[in-house]
C-alpha cells in the first residue's frame, strides 16, 4: 500500500509542476509574443513592420475586434494580393454585419467605415479598406448568427438575385431576431404570386402601419400598392400544441411577411424573446 501511495503522490507532484510550468509559458507567451497579430491568419503576406498601430476594441474569448493601421507604401502590393486572392473578394457582407465594423474618432462615438474601396474575407469577418489603409478583423459571438431558410411562408427561397439580412438571433435560446429582405426576377416572381393566391397564410389585405414600423430598415414597405400580407403569432416551445395554438398569453412573438408585387421582393420579420 505505501509504495501505491509514493506512486500516486509522486504523480501527483508531476501533474502540478506540469500544470505549473504550462502556467508560467502561456503567462510568457502573451508577454513576448505579438498578441495583436491577427492579420496573419488572413491568407495576406503583411509583415510586422509595415503595421503602424493596432487598435483594440474587443479581446476575449467571446469576440475581438481590432483594426490595423498599415504603411501606405504598402498598399499597391497589398492590392495586388487581394485581386489574386481566393479568400477576398468584393462581395460585401450582410449589413447586420457591417454594423459590426466601426471606427471611434473621438468622444467614443461609433462612426461607420468609409466602404468606397474595401474587400471582404470569405473565410471569416474581415474587411481591408484600401483607401484608408486599414485592415479590419472580427471574430464575433458565438451565438450571433442567421437561419438559412430553403423556405418562408410557403415561398420557395432558391433563386434569389439579392438578399439582405439586417437582424439575427442571439443567445444560447436562439431568441432574437429574424429581419430578411429578399429580390427575385421577374419569371421567379409570377411563380411566387401564384403560389401566394392559393395560400391561406396570405393576403391582399394590407396590414396596419404599426406592424408594418417594423420594417425600420425599409419604410418602402408602408407605400407599397399591390402586395401580399401575413401576420402570425408565434411560441417558442418544444410543445408542438402551443406552437399550432398560441394565444395572446403563450405567444413569446410575431412574424410579418410582406411581398411586393410590382418589386419582386419579399420583406420577413420574425421576433422571439
Amino acid at each position: 500500500m505505501k509504495k501505491i501511495e509514493v506512486v500516486k503522490n509522486i504523480g501527483l507532484i508531476v501533474s502540478i509542476i506540469i500544470i505549473f510550468f504550462l502556467i508560467i509559458y502561456i503567462f510568457i507567451s502573451r508577454i513576448f509574443d505579438k498578441v495583436d497579430n491577427d492579420y496573419a491568419k488572413l491568407g495576406l503576406d503583411i509583415e510586422y513592420y509595415e503595421i503602424k498601430y493596432c487598435t483594440v476594441f474587443e479581446d476575449d474569448i467571446f469576440e475581438k475586434y481590432k483594426v490595423y493601421k498599415i504603411s501606405n507604401r504598402s498598399m499597391e502590393e497589398l492590392r495586388k494580393q487581394l485581386e489574386n486572392s481566393k479568400l477576398w473578394s468584393r462581395n460585401k457582407y450582410y449589413e447586420y454585419i457591417m454594423n459590426e465594423f466601426y471606427d471611434i474618432k473621438e468622444a467614443d462615438e461609433k462612426n461607420p467605415i468609409d466602404r468606397q474601396d474595401v474587400y471582404y474575407y470569405e473565410n471569416g469577418y474581415a474587411i481591408f479598406d484600401v483607401k484608408n489603409a486599414k485592415l479590419y478583423y472580427l471574430k464575433s459571438n458565438p451565438y450571433k448568427h442567421h437561419k438559412d431558410y430553403n423556405e418562408i411562408l410557403e415561398i420557395k427561397i432558391n433563386n434569389y438575385t439579392e438578399r439582405e439580412i439586417y437582424d439575427v438571433r442571439g443567445g444560447p435560446q436562439n431568441d432574437g431576431r429574424d429581419y430578411y429582405v429578399y429580390k427575385f426576377t421577374k419569371e421567379k416572381g409570377k411563380e411566387i404570386i401564384d403560389t401566394l393566391k392559393q395560400s391561406s397564410k396570405w393576403s391582399e389585405n394590407k396590414l396596419d402601419d404599426d406592424k408594418l414600423d417594423d420594417f425600420e430598415y425599409n419604410e418602402e414597405v408602408l407605400s407599397i400598392e399591390n402586395g401580399y400580407y401575413h401576420y402570425e403569432l408565434v411560441c417558442r416551445t418544444r410543445d408542438e400544441n402551443k406552437k399550432k395554438n398560441v394565444t395572446e398569453e403563450n405567444a413569446t412573438g410575431y412574424e410579418i411577411g410582406v411581398y411586393d408585387v410590382d418589386k419582386n421582393i419579399l420583406y420577413y420579420y420574425w421576433e422571439s424573446i
